[in-house]
């Protein structure tokens, strides 16, 4: 069943397609910098002020990763537009995705980061209520909780370091789970998708909110589960920082599958990263033992 190895990119393969494309696009680059390697490998187009973002582990469970990027995009630009602290997309080049050497990719404005920090609590709370309230009339493409697709995509497809037991694991988690979401919590909310600390970025122009490419619907619980759970900031200052109740039930369910998603991530990193394994090995094990006792880091 789990016979064959996806094949993969690497950051190597990943600049160099990046390199190519901005070429091809009028951006100079002599001197590619990897600035992050995971589900994308990210890239500064050094000297240039544009960062590329090239899909990776991503095509393990997305079959047309651009339609995630593509989206990314979109709400980037609608955000952008309405004032929000977002990282901009790159103004050198229109805000599409592209390719090259069989790699897709996107185009951001590069800002340095002004610290490596994460944000409090209460800044964090504040600017994902701050950050609903401009995406609640967003008129573009925002399906129902879609990092659940990649659950699914995963436990569907061919897996390395991943046994057959521990599979059926996960995949009785998530449909326990899945069913107990109540899609009526929704209220129509267009959410980030992916809205913890490490997508806070400080720079020069403050916080600004970046990844969107989980962006989806579905109860503000999904958005605000990873800080909930976190063992590195205080969930409860998150939560009344944010200000707004939100169903305690629908926030365990979610903060369970966001652990859920997390582990399937880290499943897939592991397959391309030899560092990741480690980790994804513990994150499997929770679920062998306790989920509901798991907190997502």
């Amino acid at each position: 069943r789990h016979a064959r190895r996806m094949a993969f990119t690497t950051s190597a393969a990943a600049a160099r397609a990046a390199v190519s494309a901005a070429a091809g696009l009028g951006i100079p680059c002599t001197d590619p910098v990897v600035l992050a390697d995971g589900a994308n490998v990210i890239v500064h187009l050094a000297p240039s002020p544009v960062v590329a973002k090239v899909a990776a582990s991503t095509t393990a469970v997305r079959a047309n990763p651009a339609v995630r990027l593509q989206r990314e995009l979109d709400v980037a630009v609608f955000l952008t537009g309405n004032g929000a602290p977002v990282m901009p997309p790159s103004a050198e080049v229109p805000a599409t995705t592209h390719a090259a050497d069989a790699h897709v990719m996107s185009f951001w404005t590069y800002l340095p980061p002004a610290s490596a920090s994460r944000p409090d609590a209460a800044t964090l709370g504040s600017m994902l209520r701050d950050l609903h309230a401009v995406l609640r009339p967003y008129p573009g493409a925002a399906p129902w909780l879609a990092p659940l697709d990649d659950i699914e995509a995963f436990l569907a497809r061919p897996r390395t370091g991943l046994s057959d037991a521990d599979a059926e694991v996960l995949a009785g988690a998530f449909k326990r789970l899945s069913a107990r979401l109540d899609p009526v919590l929704d209220q129509g909310q267009v959410l980030h998708g992916d809205a913890g600390a490490g997508n806070l970025m400080a720079t020069g122009a403050g916080w600004l909110w970046h990844d969107f490419e989980d962006v989806c619907s579905g109860p503000i619980a999904w958005d605000l589960a990873p800080s909930v759970a976190s063992r590195f900031i205080d969930g409860s200052r998150v939560l009344a920082a944010y200000g707004h109740a939100v169903d305690a039930r629908q926030l365990d369910i979610c903060r369970q599958l966001r652990l859920l998603n997390l582990t399937v991530w880290y499943s897939v990193y592991a397959e391309r990263l030899p560092e990741c394994r480690e980790r994804a090995a513990e994150l499997v094990a929770s679920w062998r033992a306790d989920p509901a006792a798991s907190e997502v880091s």
